[in-house]
């Protein structure tokens, strides 16, 4: 049974663009009824009224859900909507949901994966999707402990919900339910093995720093310094050929400053990024998620075209790992710190991974932290990063 993905992006209230979306769904799917149906919504269409909307349209689909902080189909990006993802074709897909995540997060995970099976018989290859609430915490420690129960051969792509950088309130769902301090964990079944990419587009500009006081997501002092003066001097030569001045940023520059140099901690051969968010009146550096005292890191610089040939890279990555099979569609996970650097660019970056798929349909949505983690890896949770989870036809 060949693979068919359907894609839409709709605006409008919450019954106007359900409406939309299963319209062009049909459209495109023909007879075909989906296995998996996924769901990203700004916080303009809550997911509480989405969801058992699209639930009972699909009623023999598993419905995955997330807010979000923008959200695009190949057909281009935007705020304020709902993109969907269907995928029809020979799959199994099972899940699991679980609350208080910031609490207890092993026992979430534990919740979440008691009733998925190891393996189904006549579908040798597992890929699990997981979805969780940024804002409870533990994103790192939840993905990690995921991949553990899961066990075996299995591998992890996904993302960390948003709110339009609201900070307030990031959700996620299964079927008709929806909630916070959430994660969600779905395991795709298939007779094909399916294609997980990975980039960002950083490069190194200091030498290894040593963060030696920290606590939770804020980094008080590298190599015994505050963190904000060692920021400023490692990235004054850079910002300087810009004609920026680190020491005159206004408060409302800090951010983006910041999003420009960036944070990588060394995962093997590459280097895993981290997005520093804002400086504290002490001069600490906070971030969007926790990077250990004792930690190794390096100040990176991205500029646009980076930013851009790695969603290339990221989507070349998962096309070559389908092997010689032609690319159905894909799923996208893509930080929001990615559009913040890129501006209106960022719709490049989402052509730029459509094409290198051959023009494949693909959704997804802009996160507070994307996932992608291969058996064996001792980490996969990721800032400013593009992770395409790419389905053969």
């Amino acid at each position: 049974m060949p693979t068919t993905i359907a894609t839409a992006l709709s605006r409008g209230e919450p019954a106007s663009a359900v409406t939309s979306l299963l319209a062009s769904t049909r459209s495109q799917l023909g007879d075909a009824e989906p296995a998996l149906v996924m769901a990203f919504a700004s916080p303009k269409l809550p997911l509480g009224e989405l969801a058992p909307r699209l639930h009972a349209a699909f009623p023999g689909a598993l419905l995955l859900t997330a807010s979000t902080a923008g959200e695009f189909t190949e057909a281009g990006d935007a705020k304020g909507s709902v993109a969907l993802f269907a995928l029809a074709g020979d799959y199994r897909v099972i899940a699991g949901m679980a609350t208080g995540l910031a609490a207890d997060v092993e026992g979430a995970v534990a919740k979440a994966t008691a009733e998925l099976p190891t393996a189904i018989p006549g579908y040798p290859h597992r890929t699990a999707i997981l979805l969780l609430d940024p804002l409870a915490g533990n994103g790192e420690e939840a993905t990690l402990l995921v991949s553990t129960y899961l066990g075996g051969d299995a591998r992890l792509a996904g993302g960390a919900a948003g709110d339009d950088l609201a900070m307030k309130a990031t959700l996620v769902g299964l079927d008709g339910r929806v909630a916070g301090d959430a994660l969600v964990i779905a395991v795709i079944f298939s007779k094909r093995p399916l294609g997980v990419g990975v980039c960002h587009g950083h490069e190194p500009l200091s030498g290894p720093l040593r963060v030696t006081r920290a606590a939770g997501a804020t980094i008080h002092e590298i190599e015994g310094r505050p963190a904000w003066s060692v920021w400023k001097e490692e990235t004054r030569a850079s910002a300087g050929q810009r004609g920026v001045d680190p020491d005159k940023l206004a408060d409302a520059e800090v951010g983006a400053f910041l999003l420009r140099y960036e944070a990588a901690l060394s995962s093997g051969a590459e280097h895993k990024i981290r997005a520093p968010l804002s400086r504290g009146a002490d001069g600490s550096v906070s971030f969007a998620c926790g990077i250990p005292e004792g930690s190794v890191i390096r100040i990176t610089e991205s500029v646009p075209e980076r930013q851009i040939e790695s969603a290339r890279t990221a989507a070349r990555r998962a096309r070559a790992q389908l092997g010689d099979a032609p690319v159905a569609g894909a799923l996208v996970f893509d930080c929001i710190c990615r559009n913040l650097i890129l501006g209106d660019a960022f719709g490049r970056a989402v052509a730029a991974i459509s094409h290198e798929l051959d023009g494949a349909r693909i959704a997804g949505f802009e996160t507070y932290g994307e996932i992608a983690l291969d058996a064996g890896d001792l980490s996969g949770f990721h800032n400013t990063t593009s992770v395409v989870l790419a389905f053969p036809r």
